[in-house]
Protein backbone atom coordinates (compact mmCIF):
# COMPACT_ATOMS: atom_id res chain seq x y z
CA UNK A 1 0.00 0.00 0.00
CA UNK A 2 2.76 2.41 0.99
CA UNK A 3 4.81 1.87 -2.17
CA UNK A 4 1.73 2.28 -4.35
CA UNK A 5 0.89 5.55 -2.64
CA UNK A 6 4.48 6.74 -2.97
CA UNK A 7 4.33 6.07 -6.73
CA UNK A 8 1.09 8.04 -7.03
CA UNK A 9 2.50 10.95 -5.03
CA UNK A 10 5.55 11.00 -7.30
CA UNK A 11 3.18 11.28 -10.29
CA UNK A 12 1.28 14.18 -8.74
CA UNK A 13 4.41 15.98 -7.48
CA UNK A 14 7.43 14.69 -9.44
CA UNK A 15 9.74 17.36 -8.00
CA UNK A 16 9.12 16.44 -4.35
CA UNK A 17 11.11 13.96 -2.28
CA UNK A 18 9.25 11.20 -0.48
CA UNK A 19 10.54 9.11 2.41
CA UNK A 20 8.91 5.97 3.68
CA UNK A 21 9.13 4.58 7.21
CA UNK A 22 7.66 1.45 8.71
CA UNK A 23 6.26 3.38 11.67
CA UNK A 24 6.17 6.77 13.34
CA UNK A 25 8.68 5.55 15.90
CA UNK A 26 11.19 4.64 13.17
CA UNK A 27 10.63 7.99 11.43
CA UNK A 28 11.20 9.90 14.64
CA UNK A 29 14.37 7.89 15.41
CA UNK A 30 15.86 8.31 11.94
CA UNK A 31 14.83 11.89 11.31
CA UNK A 32 14.25 13.45 14.70
CA UNK A 33 15.20 16.91 13.44
CA UNK A 34 13.87 16.64 9.88
CA UNK A 35 10.99 18.79 8.76
CA UNK A 36 8.36 17.08 6.63
CA UNK A 37 5.63 18.96 4.80
CA UNK A 38 3.07 16.16 5.05
CA UNK A 39 2.70 12.87 6.89
CA UNK A 40 0.78 10.07 5.18
CA UNK A 41 0.10 7.65 7.99
CA UNK A 42 -1.96 4.51 8.54
CA UNK A 43 -5.02 4.84 10.73
CA UNK A 44 -3.49 2.45 13.28
CA UNK A 45 -0.27 4.45 13.49
CA UNK A 46 -2.23 7.71 13.71
CA UNK A 47 -4.19 6.34 16.67
CA UNK A 48 -1.04 5.01 18.36
CA UNK A 49 0.70 8.40 17.95
CA UNK A 50 -2.30 10.69 18.16
CA UNK A 51 -0.52 13.28 20.32
CA UNK A 52 2.18 13.77 17.68
CA UNK A 53 -0.14 13.83 14.64
CA UNK A 54 -2.84 15.98 16.22
CA UNK A 55 -0.19 18.71 16.51
CA UNK A 56 0.50 18.39 12.78
CA UNK A 57 -3.03 19.49 11.87
CA UNK A 58 -3.60 19.55 8.11
CA UNK A 59 -0.13 18.10 7.51
CA UNK A 60 -1.33 14.65 8.65
CA UNK A 61 -3.20 12.61 6.06
CA UNK A 62 -4.60 9.33 7.34
CA UNK A 63 -4.65 6.30 5.07
CA UNK A 64 -7.64 4.11 5.69
CA UNK A 65 -7.27 0.51 4.54
CA UNK A 66 -10.52 -0.85 5.94
CA UNK A 67 -14.13 0.19 5.84
CA UNK A 68 -14.47 3.46 7.82
CA UNK A 69 -16.06 2.95 11.21
CA UNK A 70 -17.50 5.26 13.83
CA UNK A 71 -14.06 5.13 15.48
CA UNK A 72 -12.73 7.34 12.66
CA UNK A 73 -15.55 9.85 13.09
CA UNK A 74 -14.87 10.10 16.83
CA UNK A 75 -11.19 10.83 16.15
CA UNK A 76 -12.12 13.82 13.97
CA UNK A 77 -9.39 12.94 11.46
CA UNK A 78 -8.01 15.89 9.49
CA UNK A 79 -7.76 14.36 6.00
CA UNK A 80 -8.27 10.78 4.95
CA UNK A 81 -7.62 8.74 1.84
CA UNK A 82 -9.47 5.48 1.44
CA UNK A 83 -6.85 3.11 0.07
CA UNK A 84 -9.53 0.53 -0.82
CA UNK A 85 -10.69 2.70 -3.71
CA UNK A 86 -9.47 2.19 -7.30
CA UNK A 87 -6.16 3.84 -8.23
CA UNK A 88 -7.89 6.52 -10.32
CA UNK A 89 -10.04 7.58 -7.37
CA UNK A 90 -7.04 7.71 -5.02
CA UNK A 91 -5.23 9.91 -7.57
CA UNK A 92 -8.32 12.13 -7.75
CA UNK A 93 -8.32 12.49 -3.95
CA UNK A 94 -4.60 13.33 -3.96
CA UNK A 95 -5.17 15.96 -6.65
CA UNK A 96 -8.06 17.47 -4.69
CA UNK A 97 -5.87 17.70 -1.60
CA UNK A 98 -2.97 19.11 -3.61
CA UNK A 99 -5.28 21.68 -5.18
CA UNK A 100 -6.64 22.76 -1.80
CA UNK A 101 -3.18 23.61 -0.50
CA UNK A 102 -1.22 24.32 -3.66
CA UNK A 103 -3.58 25.21 -6.49
CA UNK A 104 -1.80 26.31 -9.63
CA UNK A 105 1.53 25.63 -7.92
CA UNK A 106 0.86 28.14 -5.13
CA UNK A 107 3.26 27.55 -2.21
CA UNK A 108 5.70 25.65 -4.46
CA UNK A 109 9.34 26.68 -4.84
CA UNK A 110 9.89 29.45 -7.43
CA UNK A 111 11.86 27.21 -9.80
CA UNK A 112 8.90 24.80 -9.95
CA UNK A 113 6.49 27.67 -10.62
CA UNK A 114 8.72 29.03 -13.39
CA UNK A 115 9.17 25.63 -15.05
CA UNK A 116 5.40 25.03 -14.92
CA UNK A 117 4.69 28.45 -16.46
CA UNK A 118 7.21 27.83 -19.24
CA UNK A 119 5.66 24.43 -20.06
CA UNK A 120 2.19 25.96 -20.05
CA UNK A 121 3.25 28.79 -22.40
CA UNK A 122 4.52 26.26 -24.93
CA UNK A 123 0.98 24.91 -25.49
CA UNK A 124 -1.19 26.61 -28.07
CA UNK A 125 -4.75 27.65 -27.28
CA UNK A 126 -6.09 24.68 -29.25
CA UNK A 127 -3.71 22.26 -27.53
CA UNK A 128 -4.99 23.50 -24.18
CA UNK A 129 -8.55 22.82 -25.32
CA UNK A 130 -7.58 19.31 -26.43
CA UNK A 131 -5.73 18.73 -23.14
CA UNK A 132 -8.84 19.71 -21.20
CA UNK A 133 -10.98 17.26 -23.17
CA UNK A 134 -8.39 14.47 -22.85
CA UNK A 135 -8.36 14.96 -19.08
CA UNK A 136 -12.14 14.65 -19.07
CA UNK A 137 -11.78 11.22 -20.66
CA UNK A 138 -12.74 11.99 -24.24
CA UNK A 139 -11.31 9.91 -27.07
CA UNK A 140 -9.92 11.37 -30.31
CA UNK A 141 -13.23 11.11 -32.20
CA UNK A 142 -15.17 12.84 -29.40
CA UNK A 143 -12.55 15.60 -29.26
CA UNK A 144 -12.72 16.06 -33.02
CA UNK A 145 -16.53 16.27 -32.94
CA UNK A 146 -16.55 18.68 -29.99
CA UNK A 147 -13.96 21.03 -31.55
CA UNK A 148 -15.19 20.62 -35.14
CA UNK A 149 -11.83 19.34 -36.36
CA UNK A 150 -10.78 16.13 -38.09
CA UNK A 151 -9.77 13.06 -36.10
CA UNK A 152 -6.27 13.34 -37.63
CA UNK A 153 -5.98 16.92 -36.35
CA UNK A 154 -7.09 15.81 -32.87
CA UNK A 155 -4.46 13.06 -32.94
CA UNK A 156 -1.80 15.56 -34.04
CA UNK A 157 -2.70 17.95 -31.21
CA UNK A 158 -2.56 15.07 -28.74
CA UNK A 159 0.87 14.04 -30.05
CA UNK A 160 2.19 17.62 -29.74
CA UNK A 161 0.83 17.96 -26.20
CA UNK A 162 2.54 14.74 -25.12
CA UNK A 163 5.82 15.85 -26.70
CA UNK A 164 5.73 19.33 -25.18
CA UNK A 165 4.86 18.01 -21.72
CA UNK A 166 7.25 15.06 -21.96
CA UNK A 167 4.50 12.63 -21.14
CA UNK A 168 3.35 9.37 -22.69
CA UNK A 169 0.63 8.80 -20.11
CA UNK A 170 -2.93 10.11 -20.11
CA UNK A 171 -2.95 10.04 -16.32
CA UNK A 172 0.03 12.41 -16.25
CA UNK A 173 -1.74 14.70 -18.71
CA UNK A 174 -4.80 14.67 -16.46
CA UNK A 175 -2.65 15.54 -13.45
CA UNK A 176 -1.07 18.39 -15.41
CA UNK A 177 -4.53 19.63 -16.47
CA UNK A 178 -5.71 19.74 -12.85
CA UNK A 179 -2.55 21.41 -11.58
CA UNK A 180 -2.84 24.13 -14.22
CA UNK A 181 -6.53 24.74 -13.68
CA UNK A 182 -7.86 23.35 -16.97
CA UNK A 183 -10.13 20.88 -15.18
CA UNK A 184 -11.25 20.13 -11.66
CA UNK A 185 -10.24 16.79 -10.11
CA UNK A 186 -13.86 15.60 -10.11
CA UNK A 187 -14.04 16.12 -13.91
CA UNK A 188 -11.30 13.58 -14.63
CA UNK A 189 -12.55 10.35 -16.15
Amino acid sequence: MLLGLKQMLEEVMPFAAFRTFSSTAVMREEQATAHFFHYFVSAADYIANRDFYSQCGHKAIVLIDSEPTTQFNVLNLPFTINMLLPREEILRQLLQMQQMGHSHYRNYPNEIKQAAAKEDESLTRREKEVLQLLAKGMINKEIADKLHISVNTAITHRKHIMQKLHSQSLSKLAIYAVQHGYVQPEEIK
